[in-house]
């Protein structure tokens, strides 16, 4: 073998070799990132799967609240209803003690007062505003405690 042959034979080699050293090096840092990226991913599935938990708890915590909030105004409008028909009457148990300087023959100090329609209605419109600020209330407070706590959906009574 002629001794140009040899050399390039050798100088072939030489860089087949650093080409493969490349290769690995490049290789390895690629399976290196492929595995940062997997465990990025596994941490986002897991991020991803407590938020979507989180939102299908408000989700629920939304309807079970809308819920009771229709359900009150149900209870209302077929009170107010039945008070515009007159199948029911609004009373409100009232007392009012005597005067000791007023002498008053044999009345007595409690007594039931009757309401007309219209202010009957605006008790009502009263009792429904009430109703509502509770519900949204309720609602704002469960929303705190699952979310702005941090009790993992969970709401604290």
């Amino acid at each position: 073998m002629s001794w140009k042959l040899q050399v390039f034979s050798l100088v072939g080699i030489a860089l087949i070799g650093f080409v493969c050293n490349y290769l690995i090096d490049r290789n390895i840092a690629l399976q290196q990132k492929n595995t940062s990226l997997n465990e990025s991913l596994s941490e986002q599935i897991t991020i991803n799967a407590s938020q979507q938990e989180q939102i299908q708890h408000l989700a629920e915590l939304d309807t079970q609240h809308t819920q009771e909030l229709a359900n009150a105004k149900t209870e209302i409008d077929t009170l107010r209803a039945d008070v515009a028909a007159g199948r029911r009457k609004l009373r409100i148990q009232a007392s009012c003690p005597a005067s000791e300087t007023v002498a008053s023959g044999g009345v007595d100090d409690a007594t039931a007062v009757e309401l007309s329609g219209e202010t009957g209605s605006t008790v009502l419109d009263i009792r429904e505003g009430i109703i509502n600020d509770r519900a949204k209330l309720r609602y704002l407070q469960d929303y705190v405690n699952t979310e702005c706590r941090g009790n993992n959906g969970k709401s604290t009574p």
